[in-house]
């Protein structure tokens, strides 16, 4: 009797911790058995604490924008992050709907389907790396994977505490076309981790809410003693053939690293592969 009372009390505190997080239609008991993820970060995360996707918005990019941790494969696509196609969702009936904070469609449209849980990541706090941790944490309990996501947050640990032995300060970018890139500084999740690493990031201008800039070539001159990362997709064949690339004091030194994808809003799994992708570069 005392351990069928402990049980019924466990059950207790769950179904009130999952009720506590949840926004929405009705607050379920017990742990959902069908989410779907309208944001990649919140998706990664899902994915990589092994919990029950059912759909995802757009979700074939993700395999090339996100790469890894794959999606469960019987995982449906939803439409576009932004503006999901909600007879899609209803369709699905979830237990749970998980989104980011401030972006998108509004949580109370999605609340008439299911429960909503939107996690905060690319804030005013402009601290992502931070969030992106509490994120695993407020997950790992709405899906009772407390072990999972200890285990993931103790693999961001590991790949943080990798040593680089390059003295150089980093420029990380990704070309939006053959003219422009975003370089990513404050604010912004590779900045979190480069700092955590103990790496400088050499972009010292402003940045967006969502921890880029826009820039030109001629500003990466401004930054001579810096090594260039980019994040793939490489630049333009064009661009690479013209005069101004190759006079880049980065192309010049070659001081010039190229990455395999990493999603650059992404969370705790971004984090973990951005820095392994770099520490093996």
């Amino acid at each position: 009797m005392v351990g069928a009372g402990l049980l019924s009390r466990r059950r207790m505190v769950a179904g009130a911790l999952v009720a506590s997080v949840l926004s929405g239609r009705d607050a379920f008991a017990g742990v959902p058995g069908r989410i779907v993820a309208l944001d990649w970060a919140m998706a990664e995360t899902l994915a990589a604490l092994g919990a029950p996707l059912v759909a995802v918005a757009e979700a074939p990019l993700y395999a090339q924008r996100v790469v890894q941790p794959a999606l469960p494969a019987q995982t449906q696509d939803v439409g576009l992050r932004s503006w999901p196609n909600l007879e899609a969702l209803r369709a699905l009936r979830p237990d749970l709907i998980v989104t980011m904070e401030g972006y998108g469609i509004p949580p109370a449209r999605l609340e008439r389907i299911a429960p909503v849980r939107a996690l905060p990541l690319y804030s005013a706090e402009r601290k992502p790396l931070a969030l992106a941790r509490r994120a695993v944490g407020d997950l790992a309990a709405l899906t009772g994977r407390h072990a999972e996501g200890a285990q993931l947050l103790a693999a961001l640990d590991v790949a943080l505490a990798r040593g680089i032995p390059d003295d150089h300060p980093l420029l990380i970018v990704k070309f939006a076309d053959d003219r422009l890139l975003d370089v990513y500084g404050p604010g912004s999740l590779f900045h979190d981790v480069l700092a955590a690493m103990g790496l400088r990031n050499a972009w010292t201008g402003p940045t967006n809410s969502w921890g880029f800039a826009t820039a030109g070539l001629d500003q990466l001159a401004r930054y001579p003693a810096a090594r260039l990362v980019i994040i793939e997709p490489a630049p333009p064949a064009r661009l690479l053939n013209s005069a101004l690339w190759r006079a880049l004091p980065q192309m010049q030194a070659g001081q010039v690293t190229v990455l395999p994808p990493v999603w650059v809003f992404g969370g705790v799994p971004s984090a973990i592969r951005f820095a392994d992708l770099l520490g093996a570069a």
